[in-house]
């Protein structure tokens, strides 16, 4: 029993390790028009290592744009796709 124990801490300190030294990357989705299926116009952000910086981008091209149908979001360690076919997966995502 003892042996069990000890197992399942080391693999508890192991996951909350992994966790906490974990890198965090966001990456904004900007859709002109508000069109959430023109993946042709999309616009793209570069990495941010926050959410903040994601928001921060996506709302100064939407002031610089001008268009208020623009919407926006931002998304949490997104799995970028390996064909045009597929979508980018995200942990997370956030909008305003």
């Amino acid at each position: 029993m003892k042996n069990i124990l000890t197992i399942a801490i080391i693999i508890l300190l192991i996951f909350v390790a992994y966790n906490f030294f974990k890198k965090e990357t966001w990456l904004g989705f900007y859709y002109p028009n508000g069109c959430l299926t023109c993946q042709e116009d999309y616009i793209y952000s570069p990495t941010f290592k926050d959410k903040t910086s994601c928001l921060s981008w996506a709302t100064t091209l939407k002031q610089q744009r001008g268009n208020p149908i623009d919407t926006f979001e931002c998304g949490k360690n997104c799995k970028i796709p390996s064909t045009k076919y597929e979508t980018y997966v995200c942990e997370e995502t956030v909008d305003y």
